[in-house]
C-alpha cells in the first residue's frame, strides 16, 4: 500500500517544499558518490549508523548527524585549516529490508527524499577498513551481524543514544548517552540530534526537510508528546520548539500521519511471519553470574500475537520457523514483543516467548513474576497453533518497550542463575 503527500496536510507551498529536499538530495547523492567511488587519496570516512533494528529514530538520526557534522566541518574550515573528512550515514540494514519500515518508507516518499541516494550496509566499502571512524547512533554497542566482519578495523569515536548504557567502547571519549536511573533522558536520539545543530546548520536550505523528519520521528517516539505515555521529556519539548518553526507541518499532523503509516493495517497483513521477526529486530549479548553469554532476539511487531502467529498454518509450522530463526541467529530464545490498537484506540502489548532448548525463558518468567513490573497475564493461543515452546502473555503495563524489557531479562538471568548456585551449594552442605 503506497503512502502519498495527502497523507498529512503540509503547511508550506510546494515550491518551499522541493527546494529544501532538494538540497537534502542533493548532500545525499554527493556523500553516496563520494564513499563508493574513492580515489586513491580520498579522504577519511566518518560514517554515521543506526541500531540493527533500523527504525525512523535510527535511521532520521543518523542522516540528520551526517548533515550537522558535514556542516560543523564546512564552518571550521572556513576558520581555520580543518582536514577534510567525509560525514556520510549508513543505514544498518540491506536495500531489499528498506520497504519493512512503513512508516520510514511512507514519510520518504512523500517528501520526496531520493532514496537512490541513499547508502545502506551492504552497499558501503568497509574494506576502506582503517580510513572510516563510526558514530553509533541509537545504541551504545557495536552489534549488527552485517559489520561484524570489519569490527577491528572500526573505529568507534562517538556514540549518541538514549539506552542503558551496556558499558562497551569505554575508550569512547565523546559519549552521549541520555539514560539515567532506569530512565531515558529523552524519548528519541532524534532529540539529541536537533540539540547538535548549531545556526550554521539553521540556516542551511535543508534544514527545513530535516526539522520536518525529526520533528515527525520525535512526536512518533513521544505519543504525540503525552505525558500520560510516559515517554515525553522536557529536552524533547525544548527541540520540537526549535523545530517546529521550519518543519512543513505541525507536530500533530505528523505524528498522526506517521502512526498511521507505521500500523498500516495493510502492509502488516501482507508481511510474511518471517518479515515480521525482522522488520524491526535486536539482539543482545546478556552476561550471567557463571560467565555465560547467552544471546537474545527481540523482535517487535505491530499486531498482536494471535494476528502473529497465524501468519504460518499452525503449531508445527511455527515451530519451524521460530526454531530455524534461533538457529540462524544463533539464540538462546526468541521475545516477540507486540504492539497493537485495539478497537477504542488504546494500546495493547503482547508477549511471545520461544525456546527449543534450555531454560532461560523459565528463569526469566520467574523473575517477570516476583519483580511484577509487567504485570504480565498468561495468554491463550488458538488450539491449531499452541505448542509446549511457545509461551504468550499479555504485558499490562503497556509503557514498558524493548528498551525497559532488555535489561530486565539481562537481571532475571544474572539474578535467577545467582538464586540457582545458592541453592545447589547449599544442598551440598
Amino acid at each position: 500500500m503506497s503512502s502519498s503527500c495527502s497523507s498529512v496536510t503540509w503547511r508550506v507551498d510546494r515550491a518551499t517544499r522541493q527546494s529544501s529536499v532538494e538540497a537534502l538530495n542533493a548532500f545525499l547523492r554527493s556523500s553516496r558518490s563520494s564513499c563508493l567511488c574513492p580515489s586513491p587519496l580520498s579522504l577519511a570516512v566518518h560514517v554515521c549508523v543506526g541500531n540493527e533494528a533500523a527504525d525512523a529514530d535510527s535511521i532520521v538520526s543518523s542522516l540528520a548527524y551526517a548533515f550537522v557534522c558535514t556542516q560543523q566541518q564546512n564552518k571550521l574550515q572556513k576558520q581555520q585549516s580543518e582536514s577534510e573528512t567525509l560525514h556520510v550515514a549508513v543505514l544498518p540494514i540491506t536495500r531489499a529490508e528498506f520497504p519493512l519500515r512503513c512508516d520510514v518508507a511512507a514519510m520518504f516518499q512523500a517528501l520526496a527524499i531520493d532514496t537512490a541516494a541513499l547508502v545502506f550496509v551492504d552497499e558501503f566499502p568497509w574494506s576502506l577498513s582503517g580510513r572510516v571512524m563510526v558514530t553509533l547512533l541509537d545504541h551504545n554497542a557495536l552489534s549488527n551481524k552485517k559489520l561484524l566482519p570489519w569490527r577491528d578495523q572500526l573505529e568507534i569515536q562517538e556514540i549518541v543514544d538514549h539506552h542503558s548504557d551496556l558499558g562497551h567502547h569505554r575508550e569512547v571519549k565523546k559519549r552521549d548517552v541520555a539514560f539515567a536511573n532506569g530512565q531515558a533522558l529523552v524519548a528519541s536520539t532524534c532529540t539529541l540530534v536537533a540539540e547538535k545543530m548549531d545556526a550554521a546548520v539553521v540556516r542551511h536550505p535543508a534544514y527545513p526537510v530535516l526539522s520536518t523528519m525529526l520533528l515527525g520521528v520525535i512526536a512518533l517516539d513521544s505519543i504525540n508528546f503525552d505525558p500520560k505515555a510516559k515517554r515525553v521529556t522536557s529536552r524533547d519539548v525544548q527541540a520540537a520548539q526549535q523545530l517546529k518553526e521550519k518543519a512543513f507541518a505541525t507536530k500533530e499532523e505528523l505524528f498522526t500521519w506517521l502512526q498511521a503509516e507505521k500500523f498500516n493495517v495493510e502492509r502488516w497483513k501482507a508481511f510474511t511471519l518471517a518479515d515480521c521477526l525482522r522488520v524491526d529486530y535486536k539482539e543482545f549479548e546478556f552476561g550471567t553470574a557463571g560467565n555465560d553469554v547467552k544471546r537474545v532476539g527481540i523482535s517487535a511487531v505491530l499486531v498482536d500475537i494471535e494476528a502473529f502467529v497465524r501468519k504460518v498454518d499452525d503449531a508445527v509450522a511455527l515451530r519451524n520457523e521460530l526454531s530455524a530463526f534461533c538457529k540462524q541467529n544463533d539464540l538462546a530464545f526468541v521475545l516477540v514483543m507486540s504492539l497493537s490498537m485495539t478497537s477504542d484506540n488504546q494500546r495493547q502489548r503482547q508477549l511471545l516467548f520461544f525456546q527449543e532448548t534450555g531454560n532461560e525463558v523459565k528463569r526469566c518468567l520467574a523473575f517477570f513474576e516476583s519483580d511484577g513490573f509487567l504485570l504480565l497475564t498468561p495468554l491463550q493461543l488458538p488450539q491449531t497453533h499452541s505448542d509446549e515452546h511457545v509461551a504468550a502473555f499479555s504485558q499490562l503495563n503497556v509503557e514498558a518497550s524493548r528498551k525497559q524489557v532488555a535489561p530486565l531479562i539481562q537481571r532475571a538471568l544474572v539474578e535467577c542463575q545467582v538464586v540457582l548456585q545458592a541453592t545447589r551449594s547449599a544442598a551440598t552442605l
